[in-house]
């Protein structure tokens, strides 16, 4: 019968590959779903360029492949399948390190440079067919989240123009017409328009899901690490203990 941390660590890393097969999986069908998005939808541009979601489908891909030996390996007690699991484990794990912590240097680097004032610029100047989808860039993006302005209801007094409707609560959501001018009007004289500029919100929008995203990664990263230490250490276990199992049989034909 073979010792009970044997069994424990087959069990284990066998939950551990399981888990990265089914995250290897999700992480493809959302990345393959994201190109699929930026072809039927050319104009709208993602966060996420073309190299960085065939980079996540790879990684996808490669997580897959390696859980699946994690799980031969396992279940086999194939010391040489073991061995190769942990190899492309600790690969992974570099490139993962790497790429995250060049993401967050390149963030912080250009992170100052936003592009927020270039599109106010041009939707407050530009009065042709751009300038109208800058308008409607605009009108949505202070809509939802509730901003106004690059800084704030005062860069629309800088540029001598008039705060939008989009940058008051009750008069946005209302088509053009009687009811919308009086409640736009209301809002400018009672000064109830949001205040917190729309770099600020995105700032911390970008800042919490940051966060949210280090996180996961820096626990799967761990998992990752935890499951190179169960292969390499049941790896050699098996060995050692098919190595007491042939001297012992060997000592037995001996005597």
């Amino acid at each position: 019968m073979k010792p009970k941390s044997i069994r424990c660590m087959k069990f284990f890393l066998a939950l551990f590959n399981i888990i990265f097969i089914l995250f290897g999986l999700v992480l493809m069908a959302v990345t393959v779903i994201n190109m699929r998005e930026r072809k039927s939808l050319p104009d709208q541009q993602s966060t996420l360029s073309r190299g960085v979601l065939s980079f996540i489908l790879t990684l996808g891909v490669g997580l897959v492949v390696t859980a699946v030996l994690g799980c031969i390996g396992a279940l086999r007690e194939n010391i040489k399948i073991l061995y190769v699991h942990a190899c492309f484990l600790i690969f992974l794990v570099t490139v993962e390190v790497i790429v995250g912590v060049g993401g967050a240097v390149l963030s912080a680097w250009v992170g100052g440079s936003s592009e927020l004032s270039v599109h106010f610029y041009k939707n407050t100047t530009v009065e042709d067919v751009e300038g109208s989808n800058q308008k409607m860039f605009w009108d949505n993006l202070q809509s939802e989240n509730q901003c106004c302005g690059v800084e704030g209801p005062e860069d629309y007094a800088i540029l001598d123009r008039e705060i939008p409707a989009s940058c008051c609560l009750r008069a946005h959501p209302l088509r053009e017409g009687g009811a919308r001018r009086h409640l736009h009007s209301t809002c400018l004289n009672d000064k109830s328009y949001y205040l917190k500029g729309c770099e600020e919100v995105l700032r911390q929008k970008r800042s919490f899901r940051g966060n949210i995203f280090i996180t996961t990664v820096v626990i799967f990263v761990l998992l990752e690490i935890i499951c190179i230490i169960l292969s390499l250490w049941m790896a050699r276990s098996v060995r050692n203990e098919r190595r007491k199992l042939q001297q012992n049989l060997q000592a037995h034909f001996e005597s």
